[in-house]
This record gives C-alpha cells, sequence and structure tokens, in this order.
C-alpha cells in the first residue's frame, strides 16, 4: 500500500548511463519502518548497491531524501538529507542541511529522488511540479555553486526553482566536498559533492505544488499553534541563545570548556589559545558585520544571518554567518584570530562547495606537517605554512578547491593527504576512518568520542548519546519522555552504552523525520503528537527508539556489506589524551572509548568483536531479508 499520510508517496530514480528516469511507488510498510531520508536511503541502497562499489564510481549511488514533517505545516522541518557511500569512508555516508531545498523536493513530487551510474557529459535534473528531466549542464561546469543557482533560473523563465549544486571542489572531486543550496547551507559531512561531481551530476533544480496528506490536520495546527506560544512566551536558554546569536554565540562557552579543539587538537586553552584571544573567534567579533536575520523556511528561530565586509584585504557584499563549528574550524584549530579571513574562508567554501570542518581541519594538518618539516616550501608551491597565517589559509582553500599544488594533496582529506605526505603525517591526521572530526573536543565530554566512533556516519555532531547529559544540558523534555537523567557522571563510563542507544535512537528519528535539531531539542515539540497527526500511526516513544535502532541497523549492515570491522573508526590518539595535555581545562584527560563503543555495541545487540548484528537483533527488528 502507498504511504498515504505524511508522504507524497513517490521515489524517484534516475539513471545517468542512459538517461532513464522512473517512478516507483513509497509504500506504508518502508515508510514507517524506516521513516524518511537516511532510513529509507540506506535501505534502498542496501538492496540496490553491490559489495565494493567504488564510492567515485559509476556503482555507487547518489540520494536526496526528505521525511514526514516536511512541507506539513510544522515548524523548524525543512530539512533534507544528501547521501551515498562515502569517498572519505569508504562506507556509508550522509549529510544534513537546512534552507528551503526539502520543501521544493516534496512540493515537486518526490519524497526521495536517487541516482545511478554516470552521466557522459554534465547535466542537472530539473522537476517541475511531477515532470523530471534531465538538462546539459556543460555550460555551468566551472562555475560556483551561487552562479549556478542563478544561471538554471535565468535560463528556466526565472521561475523560483530551489537547487542543490556542486562548485569546482564537487567537479575535481575533493572528497571533502559539499552539497550547496540556499548560496551556502551545506550538507557538507560524508564527500557527497565529490559523489556529484564523479556521475558528472552539477544540479537537482525542483519546484512544485504538491503536498502530503495529513491525517488529522485540526490537530496539526493546534500543536503548531502550542509549540510556538511556548517558544515566544517561555523559550528555553538554547533557543534565545540561536536566536539572538545563532551557532557562534556558543563560542565563548565552548572555548571556557574546552570544547573547542585548538591547533589541530593538541593545543590547550591557556597556552596556546588564552583567554583574551577567545572574543576575537566568537560573536563579538562577528557581530559588527551582521546586516540582516534570516530563517529557513517554515522556523521561528531564525538563527541564520546575511554579513557584508566592506573593505579589507577580504571584503564581501553579501554572505552568510559562518557556524560555530567553521569558526572553529578556520579559528582555534589553526590559531587563526582574524575574524574577516574567517568570513572569507566560509564564502570561498560556499561557492566552491567544500566542507568548512574538512577543509579547515585539513589545513591545520597541513600547517603542523609544515611545523614538523615533514612538509617544505617546495612542496607548499613557495608558501609558509605557519599557525595563524590567514593569507596563507585563505590560499589554501582556493588551492584545494581547484585541486593546486599541494591543494591536490590536500583535496584528498586528512587521512589520504598523510597517507601521501608520509608515515611521519599519519598520526597528526585527526579522523575517525577517514572522516575529520567535527569541532566538539571528546576530552570534554567522552559521549561526542562514543557518538564519533559508533555511529554508521563516523565524525558526525548530529547524531545522539551521552555528551549533552555529560554537560549537564541533554534535552528535559526529551530525557522525561525517554525515561533519562538529563546529568551523568562525566568520567565514569559504567552504563553509558545504554543510555547512548536510546538516545541515538531517538535522534536518528528526528534527523530521518525532516525536523531541525534545534528545533527538536530546543523547543516544546511535542514531537510523538506531532508525528501521530501527521501519519496517523499509533506512536510511542518508545516503538520511535526502536524504529531509530532498525535505521541504525540498515546503515550499520551497508557497512558489513562493504566489509567493515570495528577497528576502521578509531579515535586519534591525540584526542584520546595520548600523550595527555598539560595544561588548561583538560589536562591529563585520558579516555578509554573503545570501551563506550563497546558498551553501545553490546546494547545495540552488535557482536562487541566483529560488528556483525545478532541473529536475535535481526529478529527484533524484523530485517531478516537484510542478514
Amino acid at each position: 500500500m502507498k504511504a498515504r499520510y505524511g508522504y507524497i508517496g513517490k521515489m524517484l530514480f534516475v539513471n545517468l548511463n542512459d538517461g532513464t528516469i522512473q517512478q516507483e511507488e513509497l509504500s506504508e510498510d518502508l515508510a514507517r519502518n524506516f521513516i524518511g531520508g537516511y532510513g529509507i536511503g540506506a535501505r534502498i541502497m542496501y538492496d540496490r548497491m553491490k559489495a565494493g562499489a567504488d564510492p567515485l564510481g559509476p556503482d555507487n549511488i547518489f540520494a536526496l531524501g526528505t521525511g514526514p514533517l516536511t512541507l506539513a505545516g510544522t515548524v523548524s522541518t525543512c530539512r533534507f538529507t544528501a547521501m551515498g557511500k562515502s569517498p572519505l569512508t569508504g562506507y556509508w555516508g550522509d549529510a544534513n542541511s537546512g534552507g528551503n531545498f526539502a520543501i521544493a523536493q516534496r512540493a515537486s513530487g518526490y519524497d526521495m529522488i536517487f541516482f545511478e551510474g554516470k552521466s557522459e557529459r554534465p547535466v542537472y535534473l530539473l522537476v517541475t511540479n511531477g515532470k523530471p528531466e534531465l538538462k546539459d549542464a556543460s555550460h555551468l561546469w566551472g562555475k560556483d555553486t551561487i552562479e549556478t543557482e542563478a544561471m538554471i533560473r535565468e535560463e528556466n523563465q526565472g521561475k523560483d526553482y530551489r537547487i542543490v549544486s556542486i562548485g569546482p571542489g564537487g567537479e575535481k572531486c575533493a572528497r571533502i566536498a559539499a552539497v550547496i543550496n540556499d548560496h551556502g547551507r551545506a550538507a557538507a559531512r560524508s564527500g557527497l559533492g565529490a559523489v556529484m561531481g564523479s556521475k558528472n551530476l552539477k544540479a537537482v533544480a525542483c519546484m512544485g505544488f504538491q503536498r502530503p496528506g495529513l491525517h488529522d490536520m485540526v490537530k496539526v495546527k493546534e500543536l503548531v499553534t502550542a509549540i510556538t506560544e511556548d517558544m515566544v512566551n517561555d523559550p528555553s536558554g538554547m533557543i534565545m541563545v540561536l536566536s539572538n546569536t545563532g551557532t557562534p554565540g556558543a563560542m565563548g562557552p565552548h572555548m571556557a570548556t574546552h570544547d573547542v579543539p585548538i591547533r589541530n587538537w593538541g593545543g590547550n586553552n591557556v597556552e596556546d589559545f588564552p583567554k583574551e584571544l577567545w572574543e576575537k573567534v566568537g560573536y563579538e567579533a562577528l557581530e559588527k558585520y551582521i546586516v540582516e536575520k534570516y530563517a529557513c523556511e517554515d522556523c521561528k528561530i531564525a538563527c541564520g544571518g546575511w554579513l557584508e565586509v566592506p573593505g579589507g584585504k577580504y571584503p564581501l557584499k553579501k554572505t552568510h554567518k559562518p557556524e560555530y563549528e567553521t569558526l572553529a574550524a578556520f579559528g582555534p584549530d589553526c590559531l587563526n584570530i582574524d575574524m574577516e579571513s574567517m568570513i572569507y574562508a566560509n564564502d570561498l567554501c560556499n561557492r566552491y562547495g567544500l566542507d568548512t570542518i574538512g577543509t579547515g581541519s585539513t589545513i591545520a594538518l597541513a600547517i603542523e606537517c609544515y611545523e614538523n618539516g615533514l612538509l617544505t616550501r617546495g612542496d607548499t608551491d613557495g608558501m609558509e605554512l605557519t599557525w595563524g597565517n590567514s593569507d596563507v589559509i585563505v590560499e589554501l582553500v582556493h588551492k584545494i578547491a581547484r585541486r593546486e599544488g599541494i591543494g591536490d594533496i590536500l583535496a584528498e582529506g586528512g587521512k589520504i593527504a598523510a597517507e601521501k605526505i608520509g608515515k611521519e603525517a599519519e598520526p597528526l591526521a585527526m579522523h575517525v576512518g577517514g572522516e575529520l572530526m567535527p569541532m566538539h573536543d571528546p576530552r570534554q565530554a567522552p559521549g561526542w568520542g562514543a557518538t564519533y566512533s559508533s555511529d554508521p556516519t563516523p565524525g558526525k555532531h548530529t547524531r545522539g548519546g551521552t555528551m549533552f547529559a555529560e554537560d549537564g544540558h541533554a534535552p528535559g523534555l526529551i530525557c522525561e519522555m525517554l525515561g533519562l537523567p538529563n546529568k551523568l557522571d562525566k568520567y565514569n563510563p559504567e552504563g553509558k552504552g545504554k543510555y547512548h542507544a536510546i538516545m541515538a535512537g531517538w535522534q536518528h528519528i528526528t534527523n530521518t523525520s525532516g525536523a531541525c535539531l534545534f528545533a527538536a531539542d530546543g523547543l516544546n515539540f511535542r514531537f510523538v503528537d506531532v508525528m501521530k497527526a501527521i501519519t496517523g500511526w499509533d506512536l510511542t516513544p518508545e516503538n520511535l527508539v526502536e524504529t531509530g535502532h532498525r535505521i541504525a541497523a540498515i546503515m550499520h549492515a551497508f557497512n558489513l556489506k562493504h566489509g567493515f570491522k570495528p577497528s576502521d573508526f578509531q579515535i586519534p590518539p591525540r584526542v584520546c589524551g595520548d600523550p595527555p595535555l598539560t595544561a588548561g581545562k583538560l589536562k591529563d584527560v585520558k579516555i578509554d572509548f573503545e570501551e563506550l563503543k563497546r558498551q553501545y555495541y553490546e546494547a545495540m545487540g552488535y557482536d562487541v568483536d566483529t560488528a556483525a548484528i545478532k541473529p536475535e537483533t535481526i529478529e527484533k527488528l524484523g530485517l531478516q531479508d537484510v542478514l
């Protein structure tokens, strides 16, 4: 039976080898069991992608997925997921983005869009109210993402298509390439921009007027009104910060707790980046450039902003406000305190289509390699790669996107770049399984490390775990609903695997539903009631967590099919505190993340030695056809 409530009920399959396009029904069972986004995507790709497929070859599948909350009249639910086999890790990859594309994809008539094969020439997919068409993109190849959006709209009668695209970084298959929409909203992680580039797929443009059915429209409106009133009358601290400053407002507090990586994860917040520098990389230094706030469609939080840099070395007329992760990667991780260079580097990454975390982290690796004599000026095109050298940092972004000189090596991401530089460089690459680590230090909250190394998509900071409870900031309403404490002893590992598994299952539901994590965690979102009103399903927190575990298991099964073993995802020794820092907030901290990962595997019903999904887990989750 076709999925009815909460879904358009259609999936699109595009074969780029021969240009054929087919439509398939999205069944009620598939929707109920895997929700949307990477849940449905992983279920489809597990079946249809052959084991050992080259991530940058035609056998990989690239997909764009939405969830049941998007376009259903709710608030802050306009997220989409890009997905495929990651060229960074060789395993499952996904990346989540806000903006307005998800709403347009659903309105154009499709919950999910899949691309197989490789086109002989550059193409883009145009979907207009249920009518898909592949169009030549040869004239767009080489254009940045902002130029691409403008040109696609212009050549299609100026209609307001919403567009995801790649820039030169993706075209040249930089493994840290991102998928960009709305001039700089990024599905950044997992290197999926390179997957699009490998397929000669420049962009996807969607527009339409279709809507998913709602089981109880009156109840949905009633719940949305209550959520909005709560936000206005009794906003949480998280929502107040996000509405006023966006994520850059987190820089100061995170610098104080040493959550922000410093000097390629080898420095501390006392000697290497002392307190008097913290404001130079945070909202305080950014605020004067803000000219306008903005929100994603149907969002009341409005954490985004447009900036203008009127002069200096890096002038910009209109550009996105950098996020926390970007400021951390191009700031303290590179010992850079030049805010205008950080804004400019962010703009370049948006235009070129690069992941700011991966790019900043790989540049930090290169600087440390230069400092240790592993790279010389002969290797770096004559540049002196020194800490805090903002001009060099900006120039390296150009070189990475264009694969010029040293940029050709750095475009591979930290893991492969370090292998090419030489064995002494490999311990300096801060990655998990090839994915550069996000800008939250697991020595400060060990749950980050457990999540980075246990999730099927490693190195992700948008997955659930124990980290917020370790900081005493776990969302109270969610913890109450799931029967979990909202505070845990930070450095006591006892019993954390079960908590991690429950919270991870819950967050998989949030991510695949199309909801923004900020709204789901920061608003009185009444998530279960909203989902029930939209879909008509009989839902409880417990059966949603189990569905989240099914989603985790299908991604994990995908990895197992492609050769995964637990040792493939490990936290770098430096980040484990080996050797420990000698000063600052994290002095002498050392964590056994492998023990935390083993606890999580046990709680999920996986073999702790082989990572195989146990037969009883397969039976419980209804995945007998998978393994």
